[in-house]
């Protein structure tokens, strides 16, 4: 049998009891206090960390802008892949030395003949010819200097009685000095095409050609070629705006007296070298339309800019090697762990894998059965790689989001002809206009940056056509 309790247990057990009736309910509540707390400190965590690796991985991309890429070697990170490239040419031992000048470039000749041995007089035989050919430019430090030609005319004029005013012999200049037409074509070459500031013209011209010039005066020779270069700029624009497709890029571009705005824009024709800037303008959509044209049908290639996402319609092509550029910058990125930096580096050799796949199918001819069928097996392929995974950090997130929203323009390449993969052609052609803007820090005025998207758009249009003679080809756009 068991135990009876006494009756001062039992009241012992009844106090115990009511006390644990009593407290049970502020217990119940604490505990669900601390209970939420401990639920909102772990999402403030989690937000916090989110926060941090974003914050890390800007400042991680900021430091590789400014300082440029710097491994450790003790780095740890996976392997990755980059994209294959296409194998070097190989190149024979005449390719490393300097070709011979056309002959009839020659501006003097020189014999050395060898009739007998100079040590012992003995006659020679069996003698060749070898031949050794020197370029060379002339400097002088003479008053005469080589390189400068002064051509004085004396004009005679008379008065006629008959017409009653004064007649010259040749149309009398505004100025009795003026620069003549060489050094006028070749101050916007040495803008645009050198991308030299005003003060490196000046002491060229005065180094070299002993030529004084003024800012004021390289700034209303620079109008001038501009209002003369204007119908080759209207038919270039032309040319661009009828070409199957192009590619569009912009860059910063300041201008000192803001006018419209900060920025510049490139477009480039896919099938050619021509290329029009538009400089000192807002970041705006507006500003592509203008480049665009109106009822184009022309295809464009471009980045994920926001201003160009809704303008073309069908007829859009994104660029695959700016999300393999992030991509790969996360796979390298020493901020993430290292669980997230495989995951990451795993994304970006599944994307450079289908990237070459793609680049290899574009170097194939056109046929438009095939193209259709690879389309719809990289769109698989394409959705498979950016399906969002646990692991993912808040930037590779963006990235496949974007791709999920643009998996119809990464294949438009495949459905047209000559349109390539990526917009590389756009900012190698905008390459220049960065380089200016570092070392002449954009324009003063908006007439400045007008007449330099005239200038810039023409003549290095001209200068990647390669002429024969560039001066030459130079000249006759002024002539039309």
């Amino acid at each position: 049998m068991s135990k009876r309790l006494s009756a001062e247990t039992i009241g012992k057990r009844m106090v115990e009891w009511r006390n644990y009736k009593r407290l049970y309910p502020e217990l119940r509540r604490k505990y669900e206090e601390v209970k939420e707390e401990n639920r909102q400190l772990r999402c403030t965590v989690a937000e916090q960390q989110a926060v941090i690796e974003k914050l890390l991985l800007r400042v991680e991309e900021l430091e590789r802008m400014v300082f440029g890429e710097r491994r450790k070697s003790d780095d740890t990170s996976p392997p990755v892949s980059p994209p294959a490239l296409p194998p070097n040419k190989t190149r024979t031992s005449g390719s490393y030395r300097r070709s011979l000048p056309p002959p009839e470039t020659v501006t003097e000749r020189t014999e050395h003949p060898l009739l007998s041995c100079p040590d012992c007089g003995t006659a020679l035989r069996r003698k060749r010819i070898v031949l050794s050919v020197i370029e060379d430019m002339v400097l002088s430090t003479e008053s005469a200097n080589p390189f400068k030609i002064v051509a004085e005319h004396r004009i005679e004029t008379g008065y006629c009685p008959c017409c009653k005013r004064r007649k010259a012999a040749l149309t009398l200049p505004k100025q009795i000095c003026t620069l003549g037409p060489n050094v006028r074509r070749y101050i916007p070459y040495a803008v645009t095409v050198l991308g030299q500031t005003f003060e490196k013209v000046r002491t060229f011209l005065k180094d070299v050609c002993d030529i004084q010039i003024s800012d004021g005066e390289i700034t209303r020779i620079l109008h001038e070629q501009k209002q003369l270069l204007l119908p080759a700029y209207h038919a270039l624009a032309a040319r661009v705006r009828d070409a199957p497709a192009a590619h569009y890029d912009e860059t910063g571009y300041p201008v000192q007296e803001e006018g419209q705005g900060q920025f510049g824009w490139v477009k480039t024709a896919a099938d050619s070298a021509d290329v029009l800037f538009l400089l000192g303008r807002t970041r705006g959509k507006g500003n592509a339309e203008e480049l665009r044209g109106s009822d184009s049908d022309q295809i464009a290639i471009t980045d994920d800019y926001g201003a160009y996402r809704t303008l073309f319609g069908k007829h859009h092509a994104l660029c695959w090697a700016h999300p393999a550029r992030k991509l790969r910058d996360l796979a390298r990125s020493q901020t993430l762990s290292a669980e997230k930096q495989a995951h990451c580096a795993e994304t970006y050799v599944a994307f450079c894998a289908l990237y070459e796949d793609v680049r290899t199918m574009l170097e194939q001819p056109f046929v438009a059965s095939e193209r259709q069928k690879k389309s719809q097996d990289v769109r698989s392929c394409l959705r498979i790689i950016a399906a969002p995974r646990p692991f993912d950090p808040a930037k590779l997130a963006t990235i496949k989001q974007s791709m999920r929203r643009n998996v119809h323009k990464y294949v438009t390449c495949l459905l047209h002809p000559g349109i390539p993969a990526d917009n590389n052609k756009a900012e190698r052609s905008i390459r220049p206009l960065v380089v200016k803007r570092k070392l002449s820090f954009g324009s003063k005025t908006q007439k400045g940056a007008d007449t330099m998207s005239v200038l810039l758009s023409v003549l290095m249009s001209l200068w990647w056509s390669k002429p024969q003679n560039f001066f030459a080809a130079y000249g006759k756009l002024l002539a039309t």
